[in-house]
C-alpha cells in the first residue's frame, strides 16, 4: 500500500475537462536520434540510471490520439494482456455501444476474479507519429487513466517502454528511432522521489 500522494493527482470523471482544445491539437512529445545532425536509424541507448530515476514510483503515462481525438492519461502497462478503453470514453471519441462487437475474451482482475466487458472495438491509435489500428475491450472502469495500452500494443508496434526513464523508444517503418517522453503533468513534483522521510510522511 502506498500513500495517496504517490498516485497521480486527477481521477477519470464524466466531465469534459480532460478533453480540452489543447488535447484536440495534441502534439506528441518526441524526438529523433541524431547522428552528426542527420536523423538516422539507430539502436536504442539508455544511459546509466541516476539517483532520481531510481527513486520514483511513477507509472508510464503518455498522450495519444484515437480517431483523431486527443486523449491524455494513457497508461502503458506491460502487465496487461489486452488493451482497455473505459466505457465513458466511447462518446468522447465519437462512438457508441452500437459500434461494439461481441467477443469471447474473459477478463480477470488482479484478484483473479472474472469481469465482463461491453464489447470490442477497433480504432486508429496514434502515439508519437506512428498510427496503427488497435483492438480495445470496452470496460466499466474507475481506473485513474483514460486508456490502457497492453503488451498487445507494445509488442505489435515494437516499442520499448521504460517506467524508470519515463519514455518510449519506438522504431518507425523506415528504421528511424523515435523517443517519446512520458507526460509528467499529473504528478506532484515534491513527492515524485521516494525517501524514507517522504514515505513516512
Amino acid at each position: 500500500m502506498l500513500p495517496i500522494e504517490y498516485d497521480v493527482m486527477l481521477e477519470v470523471t464524466e466531465d469534459e475537462e480532460d478533453f480540452t482544445e489543447e488535447m484536440t491539437a495534441h502534439q506528441p512529445k518526441c524526438y529523433y536520434v541524431m547522428d552528426n545532425g542527420c536523423v538516422e536509424g539507430q539502436h536504442a541507448m539508455f544511459e546509466r540510471p541516476d539517483h532520481h530515476m531510481q527513486h520514483h514510483l511513477k507509472p508510464l503515462f503518455i498522450q495519444a490520439k484515437i480517431n483523431d481525438v486527443g486523449v491524455n492519461k494513457v497508461l502503458v502497462n506491460e502487465g496487461a494482456t489486452v488493451n482497455l478503453l473505459p466505457h465513458l470514453l466511447l462518446k468522447k471519441i465519437g462512438l457508441s455501444e452500437s459500434d461494439l462487437k461481441p467477443h469471447n475474451v474473459v477478463l480477470c482482475n488482479y484478484e483473479g476474479k472474472s469481469e465482463n466487458s461491453f464489447g470490442a472495438v477497433e480504432v486508429d491509435l496514434v502515439v508519437g507519429t506512428v498510427k496503427r489500428p488497435n483492438l480495445f475491450l470496452v470496460v466499466e472502469s474507475n481506473a485513474n487513466c483514460n486508456l490502457l495500452l497492453s503488451r498487445e500494443w507494445i509488442h505489435g508496434v515494437g516499442v520499448v517502454p521504460s517506467t524508470m526513464y519515463q519514455r518510449l523508444s519506438l522504431w518507425k517503418e523506415n528504421g528511424v528511432l523515435e523517443n517519446i517522453e512520458a507526460d509528467q503533468s499529473y504528478f506532484v513534483a515534491e513527492v515524485a522521489n521516494i525517501t524514507k522521510k517522504t514515505f513516512d510522511k
